[in-house]
C-alpha cells in the first residue's frame, strides 16, 4: 500500500516537472484584452521565457471562431520562429494580425513549442479577442429643403450599432456628444433670410467608430407666408380703431346738432 502511494507521488511529481518544462513565463495580447471589444485593428501578441537548452523553435497561428491545436495533425498554415537568433536565445517573442471586422468573430492565438527531438509541446491558446473596425452603418436624418423659421425640426435621426450622436452648423469634430434617444431632435440654423445652413451630423459606436452624415436646409419667406403677413397688417390696428369710432362720433354729432338748429329756427 505504502508503496502505491509513493510510486502515485512520484509519477505526479515527474508529470508536474515536465509539464513545467513546456510552460512560457508570459503569453498575452500587447494591444488587445480577452472578451473587451476593440477598435484597434493591429492584434498583436507577446511570450517570453527564460533560456530552456531543450526548446528549439515554436509553431503558432491565429484562428478564427475558436481556438485549435497546433499539432502533427494540424494541416493549416502558421509560423514556425526560431527560439534562438544567431545561437543567442531572444527572451521574447511577438506576431501581429492585420484584422477587419465587425467585432462579431472571436480571434485566437495559439502556439506550441517544438523541442530538439522535433516534438510538439501545446500551450493554452490566448484570447478570444474582439476587433470592430466597422463605422455605424446606414447613417441618416432629414431635414426640409427650406424653413420660414430658424428652428427646425430633424427626424429619422439614426445608424447601425451607434449609441452617441453630436450635430453642429460648423463641420464634422465640431460639436457636443451626447447619448442618441429617440429619433427628433429641434435644432437652430442661420435665421438670415435666404441662408442655407449645412447641418453636420455624426454617430459613433461602443468602441469609438465614427460615420458622418450632413443635410442642408434654406431660411426663407414662401409666398404663402407672404400672403399671411400681408392679410395680417391689412387688419386696423388698435389706433386704426379709435380714429374712425372718433370720426363716427363726430359725424353722429354734427348730425344732432344741425336738426336740433333747424328745429329751433322752425319753432320761432
Amino acid at each position: 500500500m505504502k508503496r502505491n502511494i509513493i510510486a502515485f507521488c512520484l509519477s505526479l511529481l515527474i508529470s508536474v516537472a515536465n509539464a513545467s518544462e513546456w510552460e512560457l513565463d508570459s503569453f498575452y495580447s500587447t494591444t488587445h484584452t480577452p472578451y473587451i471589444k476593440s477598435s484597434e485593428s493591429l492584434l498583436m501578441v507577446k511570450w517570453e521565457a527564460a533560456e530552456n537548452e531543450d526548446w528549439s523553435s515554436f509553431w503558432c497561428a491565429f484562428s478564427e471562431s475558436s481556438p485549435v491545436t497546433i499539432d502533427i495533425f494540424y494541416d493549416a498554415d502558421y509560423d514556425n520562429i526560431s527560439a534562438r537568433s544567431l545561437n543567442s536565445w531572444e527572451n521574447f517573442w511577438t506576431r501581429s494580425l492585420e484584422i477587419s471586422d465587425d467585432g462579431n468573430t472571436p480571434y485566437y492565438f495559439n502556439l506550441s513549442i517544438l523541442d530538439n527531438n522535433a516534438s510538439l509541446h501545446p500551450v493554452p491558446s490566448i484570447g478570444p479577442f474582439y476587433v470592430d473596425t466597422e463605422p455605424p452603418g446606414n447613417s441618416r436624418f432629414t431635414v426640409s429643403e427650406t424653413t420660414s423659421s430658424p428652428n427646425v425640426i430633424l427626424k429619422d435621426i439614426g445608424a447601425t450599432d451607434a449609441v452617441q450622436f453630436c450635430i453642429s452648423n460648423s463641420g464634422f469634430d465640431v460639436c457636443t456628444w451626447e447619448n442618441l434617444t429617440g429619433t427628433q431632435r429641434l435644432w437652430s440654423v442661420n435665421n438670415e433670410l435666404n441662408a442655407q445652413t449645412t447641418i453636420y451630423m455624426q454617430f459613433k459606436d461602443d468602441v469609438g467608430n465614427i460615420s458622418n452624415v450632413s443635410r442642408s436646409t434654406t431660411y426663407t419667406i414662401t409666398e404663402n407666408d407672404t400672403d399671411v403677413i400681408l392679410g395680417v397688417r391689412a387688419i386696423p390696428a388698435l389706433m386704426d380703431w379709435g380714429i374712425l369710432i372718433f370720426a363716427f362720433v363726430l359725424i353722429v354729432t354734427a348730425i344732432f346738432c344741425m336738426r336740433f338748429r333747424n328745429n329751433l329756427i322752425r319753432a320761432n
